[in-house]
């Protein structure tokens, strides 16, 4: 994988159905809304969180059915795990655009969790 020039796997399922990634979860940019895989995944501590947090920003993340080969609709990817967001620029061989307005978005919505106080 990384001999190849890539950071992280993205697991699939039947007919390139997108699931999550190996140790991340990945979201869509399309238009004006951020789309999560509705496959079987783990959602993961981060994504619960900023997925609760996107309606501040003024956002309904959605779910939806999401294919390897219909990934050229979407305006932009990302990955999210306890190390924090990061943009995705390509999958396999599908180059992903890069809206750095939604990833700074993305990114403060992330900043504006609250911690657990211990």
């Amino acid at each position: 994988m990384e001999q190849s020039g890539f950071d992280e796997a993205l697991l699939t399922g039947p007919g390139g159905l997108v699931c999550e990634g190996a140790i991340t979860n990945i979201g869509f940019i399309e238009d004006s809304r951020i789309v999560w895989p509705s496959a079987p995944m783990l959602a993961g501590i981060t994504m619960q969180l900023i997925d609760r947090k996107f309606a501040s920003a003024g956002i309904k993340p959605e779910r939806a059915e999401i294919r390897l080969p219909g990934l050229g609709k979407y305006d932009g990817a990302f990955t999210c795990n306890s190390r924090g967001i990061a943009v995705v620029g390509q999958v396999d061989d599908a180059v992903m655009p890069v809206d750095a307005r939604w990833m700074t978005m993305i990114n403060k919505v992330y900043e504006s969790v609250e911690w657990d106080k211990i």
